[in-house]
């Protein structure tokens, strides 16, 4: 394994793991198959500029950071947010519910 692209790779499964996503949702809404993601991170190997770049957009960070780990600013990650807002949204409705019931 390339030991920049382990890095790289290392970046990029710390930032799922931070916001709660998967392989899977990085890889379909980077447009990327997930088995080539998931062959770029086992064999080692760099992503294409222009792949990284929608890899990062997904992860709402730069490629800059997941390169050489280049501290980002602090800025929310809007996506990540947008992408748990329907599983929030599921949850309140359960709590709702078991208002409603308990009343």
């Amino acid at each position: 394994m390339n030991d920049d692209a382990s890095i790289f790779w290392e970046n990029v499964k710390r930032e799922i793991k931070a916001q709660n996503t998967t392989h899977e949702w990085v890889a379909k809404n980077s447009g990327i198959s997930f088995n080539t993601f998931q062959g770029w991170i086992s064999k080692g190997i760099y992503p294409r500029v222009n792949e990284a770049i929608r890899i990062a957009a997904s992860l709402d960070t730069s490629v800059e950071y997941l390169a050489i780990g280049a501290v980002q600013n602090n800025r929310k990650p809007i996506r990540t947010i947008s992408h748990h807002l329907p599983k929030v949204q599921e949850h309140l409705e359960i709590i709702k519910q078991a208002v409603r019931e308990l009343q």
